[in-house]
């Protein structure tokens, strides 16, 4: 058969509109976001009720800001001109930056945190979302026990104004079940540790029945959070001023966090400053208290000395003993010469030629008793003198007289010899005391010596006491007027509205990711799909004529036969299509008859036969005599899928020679409206010997002198020979490529076998292609005006658009 110029015009016609409709790629994209539009509605929607759940769920975060000055000590005074010159390209920040990093130091942080006791949270769930009480918290929970670096979690119910009930306690390695009940006040001992609940200033009788989620974490990893989190930058690259910022759950925590940070930079800062005058306190302190000793041991010395030596002031008592020496040698020598006077007076006395004379009176005998003796003598004896020269010395008075005088003299010499001793005595006593006070002067010289010389040490102590007592509390005022390198500009603070989560811009990144997460996944999963998909892919890599495709549907594809006399459903039309598109193909029929088709695939399941019946019903539809032949000799499936029992008389019947006549082997329709139909008849163990025999070539010719269609239905080609052996009686071959899958490496191979021109006039199908799966946007447009249903199933931009 021939076709002619004007249906091959016809025929390209038709390819051109095609390939301009393939360049339709925002149609395309709205169809495929359309096909697919339940599941971009269902991802939106979750993302969307994730989101919401997110921004309820999540603690509410306030951004707070602090600003401080940082005194630039090269800043100020005079400048040289290299120095000037490096702050020109410099900006003066180098001393700024430095305190920048000891203000993010780990080592301030963890001042800070074991200052506000940050470890200790007080969470409170309010609906979704989680609270954070800080200091606003009813209760205080304390742990004595508790190590820096052990977390310990609970959660306390406030029972009454009393009593608090402890439960879901557990530490690192302990956890606790049971539930403990304690009064306010009082310390309870646990596995973790004691646990002491106390009061605050929040608590109230409205918070009965309260729960409250304490956690104590490690102090360590709290640190090094906020000092991750704390964000401290230069406000101005020309100034020295200096931002810190934090965002945190808890407007007054943020607040203490910057401030106590601030705090604690500029103690650290003076404690730097007076790091040498600290040294130097330590120091003064350290000798000072070493000179107190020398000074008590010095004046224990001295004390010891003059005790031993029985001293008080050496010089006043060398003056003393001076003075008192002059003394002795006056007395001695009075006593001396009363002692010569009263041995005068002894020997004056023993002298018995000294008897008829006076006793001397007044020779320095200074004792009254003895002179008042010699007077009393020397009256008597004056008495008796004169009796004498009245009288003889035998008168009686005389010798009384005599008598008594004797007595007397006796008596004084007594008393001589009496003052003689003690005067001896008072000789001897005299000269012991002056030796002694000698004694003493002459020590004096040594004694001075040596006290004057731990004196001195005494006193060079002393001074150099009172020079460090004086130094110590000019250290102390010093360290009292120290100032910090830094000035407060601005405490911290912000506005109360809260900066996170931001609801508008995460339902809006919910949204554009809900509508991301399925285009995601549809451009992978069809980039990691390897299977033919549609038509473009196909044209695009092939080179072979295309004829058309079979649109999938579940209902209709449930039959063996879709394609009915009067079906205008897209399948039957799309039957027609391919139909019509078989007739523009140029084929010369060598045989004069009928034209013989061969349906065949690379891929078993492909729809080969169900192409084969339908294509032969709807070409059986234009009045023309089809017969379809079921070439399939391995497995007979269409056969089977019409009904037909594998026993019945078929193919394998005629080409084994066991039938003369195809005619006798041929299903006919008794409507006239379907194509005749030739069974395989029973599987022959030789299936490929028999197609290549003459009786395979007799049975085509018979039947074209019957038939103006002969449409064989084959196995798939290069998985068995059959289909190759069945291409030199065909006229065109319909290679069917199933949608979803072939696989799309095959393509080239595909291509190279018609190019090699194996198989004869070859063209593709397209077979159950899944327009809600594919979502290209061009096609026939099946349907279109035939009904309710498939108008329904077109896509929406088509019949807004009218496509």
């Amino acid at each position: 058969m021939t076709v002619n110029k004007d249906r091959q015009s016809n025929f390209d016609f038709m390819e051109t509109v095609e390939s301009g409709q393939s360049d339709t790629s925002i149609v395309d994209l709205l169809s495929m976001v359309y096909a697919q539009r339940k599941w971009f509605i269902l991802s939106v929607v979750v993302c969307l009720i994730v989101a919401f759940l997110y921004i309820k769920r999540t603690p509410k975060e306030y951004a707070r800001m602090a600003t401080v000055l940082v005194k630039d000590e090269k800043k100020g005074g005079d400048v040289s001109g290299a120095a000037a010159f490096q702050d020109i390209f410099s900006w003066g920040t180098g001393s700024v930056e430095n305190e920048m990093g000891i203000l993010k130091s780990k080592r301030l942080m963890e001042q800070v945190t074991e200052r506000l006791r940050l470890d200790m949270s007080y969470r409170e769930r309010t609906g979704l979302r989680m609270h954070e009480l800080y200091t606003e918290s009813p209760v205080e929970v304390i742990l004595p026990d508790a190590e820096p670096k052990q977390v310990v979690r609970m959660k306390v119910m406030i029972v009454d104004a009393k009593q608090v009930m402890i439960s879901g306690l557990e530490s690192d390695d302990v956890s606790y079940t049971e539930k403990i009940t304690l009064q306010l006040g009082d310390t309870v001992d646990t596995p973790v540790g004691r646990i002491l609940v106390v009061p605050t200033l929040y608590r109230s009788n409205e918070d009965n029945g309260r729960i409250i989620e304490v956690v104590k974490g490690n102090r360590k990893y709290v640190s090094n959070y906020y000092n991750h989190t704390i964000n401290v930058a230069i406000a101005n690259k020309q100034s020295s001023l200096i931002n810190l910022s934090l965002t945190d759950e808890n407007i007054k925590r943020a607040d203490d966090v910057i401030n106590t940070l601030i705090e604690v930079y500029e103690d650290d800062a003076v404690a730097d400053k007076n790091r040498v005058l600290v040294q130097t306190s330590k120091f003064i302190n350290d000798r000072l208290a070493i000179i107190e000793a020398d000074l008590s041991a010095v004046d224990a010395e001295i004390e010891g000395y003059k005790k031993s030596n029985r001293l008080t002031d050496i010089i006043s008592e060398s003056s003393l003993a001076l003075a008192s020496t002059g003394k002795l040698d006056d007395q001695g020598l009075t006593v001396e010469n009363q002692l010569q006077m009263a041995q005068y007076m002894r020997n004056y006395l023993n002298d018995n030629t000294k008897t008829a004379e006076l006793i001397p009176a007044s020779i320095g005998i200074t004792d009254p008793g003895i002179q008042a003796q010699i007077v009393e003598y020397n009256t008597t004896f004056t008495r008796r003198d004169k009796l004498v020269s009245n009288s003889s010395m035998n008168n009686p008075l005389v010798k009384d007289l005599n008598t008594a005088l004797i007595s007397m003299r006796s008596s004084i010499i007594k008393a001589v010899d009496n003052l003689i001793t003690g005067l001896e005595m008072q000789v001897v006593n005299m000269k012991s005391r002056e030796r002694e006070n000698l004694s003493k002067i002459a020590n004096v010289p040594t004694q001075q010596k040596y006290v004057e010389s731990i004196q001195r040490q005494q006193k060079i102590k002393e001074e150099l006491y009172l020079y460090l007592l004086h130094k110590k509390e000019e250290n102390e005022l010093q360290q009292n007027i120290t100032e910090s390198n830094c000035r407060i500009v601005d405490p911290a603070d912000g506005v109360d509205a809260p900066v996170a989560p931001r609801s508008a811009m995460i339902m809006l990144a919910a949204l554009m990711l809900g509508l991301i997460i399925p285009g995601v996944w549809i451009y992978m999963k069809s980039m990691l799909n390897t299977k033919i998909k549609n038509r473009r892919e196909l044209k695009a890599a092939l080179n072979i004529p295309f004829i058309g495709e079979i649109p999938f549907d579940k209902q209709d594809m449930s039959d063996v036969v879709v394609v009915k006399d009067g079906s205008r459903d897209s399948i039957s039309e799309a039957f027609k299509i391919v139909r019509d598109n078989l007739d523009f193909l140029n084929t010369d029929t060598s045989n004069g008859g009928g034209r013989v088709i061969q349906i065949t695939s690379s891929n078993p399941e492909s729809g080969k036969s169900f192409v084969s019946i339908n294509l032969g019903m709807s070409i059986a539809l234009t009045h023309l005599r089809v017969v379809v032949v079921d070439l399939d000799l391995r497995k007979g499936s269409l056969s089977k899928k019409m009904g037909i029992s594998m026993t019945e008389p078929g193919v394998s019947t005629y080409l084994s020679g066991r039938v003369q006549h195809a005619k006798e082997l041929v299903k006919v329709d008794s409507t006239g409206h379907c194509p005749d139909f030739l069974p395989t008849g029973a599987l022959p163990p030789n299936p490929s010997e028999l197609l290549k025999s003459k009786r395979f070539e007799q049975l085509i010719e018979e039947l074209l002198k019957e038939y103006d269609y002969v449409i064989m239905d084959n196995p798939p080609y290069g998985m068995v020979v059959d289909a190759a052996l069945c291409t030199r009686v065909a006229d065109n071959t319909v290679y069917v490529v199933r949608s979803g899958l072939f696989d799309k490496r095959l393509l080239p191979e595909l291509q190279e076998l018609y190019d090699s021109q194996k198989i004869a006039n070859m063209c593709v199908l397209l077979n159950a292609v899944d327009y809600n799966n594919v979502g290209y946007g061009y096609g026939y447009g099946y349907g279109y005006g035939y009904g309710e249903r498939d108008e329904k199933k077109k896509p929406l931009y088509k019949r807004i658009l009218g496509l």
